[in-house]
C-alpha cells in the first residue's frame, strides 16, 4: 500500500531541514530530548527565582482564570500570526514547479511541508512551556501535571501554526494574482499587529485582567474566551496550580477540556486540509499590471505647492510612487495608530503634575516616523538616484524633491497627531504652551526629515532585508534619546533650572538648534557622497 503523498513530503521536508546535521541526523532526536530534559529539570529554574514570588502570587489570585486566559489567547493569535505576516511579506519563497509536473493535491504539499517543520515547531514550544513550568516548581507539583502542561502548551500552539499556516496559504493565492495584491499583502502584514500591541497595552497599563475578571464588565468578552481552545488550556493549568499532588482523579470537565485540545488539533488538521484542496494553488500567481488613475485635485495641488516647472513634476512623481504603494501607508498608519493606544493607555496613567509624557513620546515615535517616509530614497533600490546621477544637477535636484516630498508627508501628520494630542492635555497645561511646543515638535520633525535624508545617504540601504537599515534605525533612536537628553542637562548646569521636564520649552527651543544643524551637516555630507559615488 502506497505511503499518503503528505507524509512522503513531511519526511523529505525533515531531511531538508536537517541536511547540515545528516551524519548525526539518526541521534538529533535523542539529543534534542536529552537537551530539552537537561533545560527543563536544571536550567530553568535556575533562572526564574527572581520572578517566582511575583508570579505564584498572581497565579493564585482571584484573577488567575483570567489571567491565563488572556495570556495564552497572546500566544494562541500571536503564532497565527507568524506564518501570516511572513507570507505577506514574501519571505517564503518557495520553488513549487517541480509539484505541478507532479499528480499531487495542493493539500498534500502544505500538509506536508507543515508536519516537517513539526519537529523544529515542538521543540521550540517545550523549550518555552518548560520556562513556564519552571516558575510552578515551589508548588510541590507532580511530574504528570507538568507533562499535562506541557502538553496544553503543544496542542494549543501546534493548532495556531497550522490555522496560521492555512490562512497564510489561502491569501498567498488570493493576494498574489496581482502586483496591487502583493502590495495589499505587505501592507496588512505591518497593520496585523496593532490589535496585538492593544491588547499588550491594555494589559500593561489598562487593568484589563481586573476588568475582565468582573462579571460587570467582562461577562460578554469572557464568554467569547471561553469558546476558544486557549481557554480550555487556561482551566486545565489553573486547576492543575491550586491542586498540586492531586493526579489519582481528574475531573470530568478538566479532562474532557484535555481531550477537546487534542480533538481540536485533528480536526483543524483534516478540515484544513479539505480547505486547501478547494483554495489553496500551487499555479504560478499572473503578474496583473496595476493601472494608476488620472491626477486629481489632490496631486494638482501637490505640484502647486512644490513650484511651478519641471521641479514640481518630479515633486509630484515622487508623492505618487510613494502614496500609490499601500505598504508606506500602513507603515503610517502602525506608528500613528502606535502613538495613539500610547495616549489611550500609558499617558492616563501619569498625573498633571508628572512632566508631559504625551509630547515626551512623540520626541521618539515621529523620528521613526520619519525614517520610514524618508528611507525610501535607496530602500526602493539603486537605480533611481545613479539614473538622476548622469543628469546635469540631477542630484542636488533627487535630494531636494525627496526633501520636499518627505516635509509635505511627514509634517501634516505631525501637525494633526500633535494637534489631536494638544486637545487630549489642555487639563494639565495652559493652550499657549501647548501650541507652543507643539509648533517646536514640527520644527524638530522637520529637521529629523534633513538629518535621516543625510544619514541614508551616507549610509544607504538598498532593500528592507539590508543591514545598514536597522542600523540607520538604531542611529535615530540613539540621536534621538541624545538630542532629548543633551539639552535637560545643559539646563540644569549651575542649578538654573531644577526640574527641566515640568515645561519643556526651554528644552525644545535647543533641540530645535541642535537638530538643525545636525541635520544640515549629514545632509552636506550624504550629498559630497552621492555626488562622488561611482
Amino acid at each position: 500500500m502506497d505511503r499518503p503523498k503528505w507524509l512522503v513530503i513531511a519526511k523529505n521536508e525533515y531531511r531538508i531541514r536537517t541536511s547540515r546535521i545528516r551524519k548525526i541526523r539518526r541521534y538529533f532526536p535523542f539529543l534534542v530530548a536529552g537537551t530539552l530534559a537537561i533545560f527543563i529539570l536544571v536550567l530553568a529554574p535556575a533562572f526564574v527565582d527572581l520572578f517566582i514570588d511575583d508570579f505564584l502570587s498572581l497565579l493564585l489570585s482571584q484573577v488567575a482564570v483570567t489571567m491565563m486566559q488572556v495570556i495564552l489567547f497572546l500566544v494562541f493569535v500571536y503564532l497565527i500570526m507568524i506564518p501570516i505576516s511572513d507570507t505577506l511579506r514574501e519571505e517564503q519563497t518557495r520553488h513549487l514547479e517541480i509539484f505541478l509536473a507532479a499528480p499531487i493535491n495542493p493539500s498534500d504539499v502544505l500538509l506536508g511541508e507543515f508536519l516537517g517543520e513539526l519537529p523544529f515547531y515542538t521543540v521550540i514550544i517545550i523549550v518555552i512551556a518548560g520556562a513556564f513550568t519552571a516558575l510552578l516548581r515551589s508548588l510541590q507539583l507532580h511530574a504528570l501535571q507538568f507533562g499535562i502542561m506541557i502538553l496544553v502548551f503543544l496542542l494549543i500552539s501546534l493548532s495556531a501554526l497550522w490555522v496560521g499556516t492555512l490562512i497564510a496559504a489561502l491569501l498567498r493565492t488570493q493576494l498574489g494574482e496581482s502586483t496591487r495584491g502583493k502590495d495589499i499583502g505587505r501592507a496588512l502584514a505591518m497593520i496585523i499587529a496593532l490589535p496585538m500591541v492593544a491588547l499588550i497595552y491594555a494589559i500593561q497599563f489598562g487593568g484589563l485582567f481586573e476588568a475582565l475578571a468582573d462579571p460587570a464588565t467582562g461577562g460578554v468578552i469572557q464568554s467569547l474566551l471561553n469558546l476558544l481552545p486557549s481557554s480550555w488550556g487556561a482551566e486545565i493549568i489553573v486547576w492543575l496550580t491550586t491542586h498540586p499532588g492531586n493526579i489519582e482523579i481528574l475531573p470530568l470537565n478538566i479532562g474532557v477540556k484535555l481531550l477537546g485540545l487534542g480533538l481540536f488539533l485533528v480536526s483543524v488538521l483534516g478540515l484544513g486540509k479539505r480547505v486547501a484542496n478547494r483554495a489553496y494553488s500551487l499555479e504560478p500567481t499572473t503578474f496583473i499590471s496595476s493601472i494608476a488613475k488620472p491626477d486629481g485635485g489632490f496631486y494638482n495641488t501637490i505640484k502647486r505647492v512644490s513650484g511651478k516647472g519641471a521641479f514640481g513634476t518630479l515633486v509630484t512623481a515622487i508623492f505618487k510612487d510613494y502614496s500609490r504603494r499601500l505598504e508606506n501607508l500602513s507603515n503610517i498608519a502602525y506608528m500613528v495608530g502606535l502613538l495613539f493606544l500610547m495616549n489611550v493607555f500609558i499617558v492616563p496613567n501619569y498625573s498633571t503634575e508628572d512632566p508631559p509624557i504625551a509630547l515626551m513620546m512623540s520626541l521618539f515615535i515621529f523620528p521613526i516616523l520619519v525614517v520610514m517616509v524618508v528611507g525610501g530614497v535607496t530602500v526602493q533600490g539603486k537605480e533611481s538616484l545613479f539614473l538622476f546621477k548622469k543628469a546635469p544637477h540631477g542630484v542636488k535636484r533627487i535630494i531636494k524633491a525627496r526633501l520636499v516630498q518627505s516635509w509635505l508627508t511627514v509634517i501634516p501628520i505631525v501637525g494633526v497627531v500633535s494637534a489631536a494630542t494638544v486637545l487630549l492635555s489642555l487639563q494639565s497645561t495652559s493652550l499657549l504652551a501647548s501650541l507652543t511646543n507643539t509648533g517646536l515638535l514640527i520644527i524638530i520633525i522637520a529637521a529629523y526629515v534633513v538629518f535621516v535624508l543625510g544619514l541614508f545617504l551616507l549610509n544607504p540601504a538598498f532593500s528592507t532585508k539590508s543591514v545598514r537599515l536597522f542600523v540607520n534605525i538604531l542611529v535615530v533612536e540613539f540621536v534621538s534619546i541624545g538630542l532629548f537628553a543633551i539639552p535637560l542637562i545643559l539646563l540644569t548646569l549651575g542649578g538654573r533650572i531644577t526640574e527641566p521636564l515640568e515645561d519643556l520649552t526651554y528644552s525644545l527651543l535647543i533641540q530645535v538648534f541642535l537638530s538643525w544643524l545636525l541635520g544640515i551637516g549629514f545632509l552636506f555630507l550624504g550629498t559630497r557622497k552621492l555626488e562622488h559615488i561611482e
